[in-house]
Formats: C-alpha cells, structure tokens, sequence
C-alpha cells in the first residue's frame, strides 16, 4: 500500500498497486471479505488484469500496461437498496466529467454504465453491491478505461482509446488522479442527497438520448427513441407510440 498526491479527502489517498491480477473487483473482494481494515476510497489498480469482468459475465479485455483498470471500495450506507443505481449514477458522470475535460462533450454514458466517444467504447464500468439490512453495506466500483492501446480483437467492434482520439500518450496515473478526484465529487454530491441532479445530468449526458435507434429485443430488430430511465435504472424507450421498459440484458443496442 502507498500514500500519494492526489488531490483528494479520501477516494485513492490508500492506492494498491499490483503487477498482474484476475480481477482487481474479485481481489478487493477478497480483501474485505478476510476482514481487512481498508479504509473507504482505497483503491486497487491492476497494470493487467487477465480476467477482468463487465456487466452480466461480459469480460473485459485489455492489453497489459496499456489501460487503466482498477477498483475502488465506497460505504454507501446510506443510500437503500432501491436506490443503489443512483450510485452507478453517480460514477457513470463522475467519468464522463473527467474524460469530457481531456476529450469534449462528444463522451457519453452508453445505459447502463459505458463510456462511449461518439460511437466507440471507451471505457466501462462493473459496480458491485452488498447489502445490509434495507441499505447497502459496502459497493465495489470496477473501472476500465482504454488509454494508449490501439489495437483490439477482431471480435471487438466499436471500441476506442484516448491515444486513438488524441494521437499521443496519455499518462495514466494523471487520468487516475482525475477520475478519483472527479468521483469524490460526484459521491459527496450523493451522500448530500441530491438525488434529482444526478438523475437530471446522468440522462442528459446520456448516450442516443431522444434520437432514433435500433434496438435488438428477443432476438428481433425495433426502432424506437430513448425517453429516459425509470427509478429502478431500466431504459425507457418510446416504441411505435408506446413507452416500454428494458431492465438490464433484455435490449441491446444495435451498432454499424
């Protein structure tokens, strides 16, 4: 463990580095669940993760030394539990703030929890929840963000890196810096209980919001509008005159 200078009260001030790792979420997990004293805002980063995870069993590929890839310990206890997606919330803009900084207004959080530049992925987010009781206990916020790699799998479509939209090197513990000082902001913004203005700027920097899409449902291609998310987090999208509601994995954005 190590002290640094990031310009923060507490989200990376306990900064773990490590050379190799599954997963940086599996190994804070691991942390916390022997009982280890970490304080809120430790953060565990990962130089490369060889089993990095996404939303629902999705993996998270990266190329080792390249991108930042980490986790974060918060104690939200006092959010409940069914307004735990005011945290993913909360952190999908802390995000987009600090990468709208380096690269403009033109980075959005694709629903539920993608950074996307333009129409490429940039970068993404894994938040795990346990609860205590009525409330959440303990979250563990996994982030993955593409820096300086350029080449990806042929498998992979639609994805990007800050190097592929800057064309240099980006340093990326000055980006961690950013991120970690941008996320204490915005977490501090929750703790307050300003619930309606998270919602309000997460929806407006929200991904395809009010434009025309195609949306995969059940296997079958719709078009339809994004409209807004209801309290629970699920996508809302106005379908032939009719408003209906997607919880996560049951839409699927259709990509060029």
């Amino acid at each position: 463990m190590q002290n640094n200078t990031f310009s923060t009260l507490f989200v990376g001030q306990n900064l773990v580095t490590l050379n190799r790792v599954d997963s940086t979420n599996n190994f804070l997990k691991q942390e916390v669940a022997k009982s280890t004293p970490l304080p809120e805002g430790t953060v565990i980063l990962a130089e490369e993760q060889f089993a990095g995870r996404g939303q629902v069993n999705n993996t998270w590929t990266s190329e080792p030394g390249k991108n930042l890839t980490f986790s974060l310990l918060l104690f939200p206890s006092f959010l409940p539990a069914q307004k735990q997606f005011l945290l993913n919330q909360a952190i999908s803009i802390a995000i987009n703030d600090a990468l709208a900084n380096i690269i403009g207004p033109q980075v959005k959080i694709k629903w539920p929890n993608d950074i996307y530049f333009k129409d490429d992925k940039l970068g993404g987010v894994l938040i795990e929840n346990v609860l205590r009781g009525n409330n959440l206990k303990y979250a563990i916020v996994g982030i993955g963000i593409n820096v300086n790699q350029l080449t990806f799998p042929s498998t992979i479509k639609n994805v990007t890196s800050l190097k592929e939209i800057l064309h240099r090197d980006y340093h990326k513990i000055d980006l961690l810096s950013q991120l970690c000082k941008s996320i204490e902001q915005r977490y501090l913004q929750l703790r307050s209980g300003n619930y309606h203005s998270i919602e309000a700027e997460y929806l407006s920097n929200l991904y395809k919001l009010n434009e025309l899409h195609t949306f995969k449902i059940e296997g079958k291609e719709e078009v339809g509008v994004i409209s807004g998310i209801d309290e629970f987090g699920c996508l809302q999208i106005r379908m032939g005159g009719e408003l209906r509601t997607f919880d996560f994995k049951e839409v699927a954005f259709v990509q060029n």
